[in-house]
């Protein structure tokens, strides 16, 4: 049962940035100076997205013009344009631009 296993830690990894997220309830993601996790992209809004907890799971919302693709364990790739979708498992987020090594946020719960 896959929400046995639902972690109490969401952890964002960018380069060498690391975010945790447990008992904040929320993060912004985005190329503003302010965001939780300041990333640089060329198709990243300033406020892209955030991850949100609800309960014992973590929310992607998108609230961007060139939308997020979300990679989940089970490697499906999905893309979401002021959407959101349930994080589950290990993957990787990309804001705006389709998934890359150099551009991809990686989560994983722990």
């Amino acid at each position: 049962d896959m929400d046995a296993r639902e972690a109490s830690q969401l952890v964002l990894d960018w380069h060498d940035r690391q975010l945790t997220l447990d008992g904040r309830d929320r993060v912004a993601l985005g190329t503003a100076d302010d965001a939780d996790l300041t990333v640089v992209g060329s198709t990243a809004s300033r406020s892209h997205a955030h991850i949100e907890r609800r309960k014992q799971y973590f929310v992607l919302v998108d609230h961007s013009t060139n939308g997020t693709f979300v990679q989940t364990e089970d490697e499906q790739v999905t893309f979401l344009r002021r959407g959101e979708l349930r994080l589950w498992g290990n993957g990787w987020i990309t804001l705006g631009e389709p998934l890359s090594t150099e551009t991809a946020i990686r989560f994983r719960h722990t």
